[in-house]
């Protein structure tokens, strides 16, 4: 079975739809949308999440933000799901980076523009390490390296939102991607 994302108050979780649109099911708590994300997990929320979803042009792929918030007003406390598109446009679906000549584009790697070839695919080159990333240990450091950098982007905006000053360099990513890893292998 799928893992399931655990939703904390407060803390801002960022998510990917693997399908454009969630499966409308009663849960434990009543009716809610279930999704499941790129990375495997599944998710449910309420079906406003949804509608917020489609109000935003979320598409499949794309990475968003989903919080959990807690209001107070006075002493009572209410939940309000607060969902925020990504900003940066390298973080897009492929599907919306498709130039208006027909040519397929570019893929985009954090700000590096990779060319593709004609499936969309990026073009290989003589110094790819062929091989490695399709075996389980290349996936799985690809994987954990990917998650050290999700790790330290939402740790340093909940910093943030906590007032605290909080910076990762590209070494303490190294350390977190290298431990992460380590722990998959055992």
């Amino acid at each position: 079975m799928s893992d399931k994302v655990q939703f904390q108050t407060n803390v801002p979780v960022e998510v990917a739809l693997k399908y454009g649109d969630g499966k409308e099911v009663n849960g434990q708590y009543g009716d809610q949308v279930l999704y499941t994300l790129t990375d495997g997990r599944v998710m449910y929320v309420p079906p406003i999440v949804k509608r917020r979803i489609e109000e935003l042009g979320i598409g499949r792929g794309e990475l968003f933000t989903l919080t959990k918030a807690e209001k107070k007003n006075g002493t009572r406390r209410t939940i309000e799901w607060v969902v925020a598109a990504g900003e940066r446009g390298d973080r897009q679906p492929q599907e919306r980076l498709q130039p208006p000549n027909g040519q397929r584009p570019a893929q985009q790697r954090n700000g590096a523009v990779v060319p593709a070839n004609g499936n969309g695919h990026r073009a290989s080159s003589a110094n790819d390490t062929k091989g490695f990333l399709v075996t389980s240990h290349g996936q799985l450091l690809l994987q954990s390296m990917a998650a050290a950098v999700d790790v330290a982007a939402a740790t340093e905006r909940y910093a943030a939102a906590s007032g605290v000053e909080l910076q990762f360099t590209s070494d303490d990513l190294r350390e977190i991607g290298l431990r992460i890893y380590e722990t998959g292998l055992k």
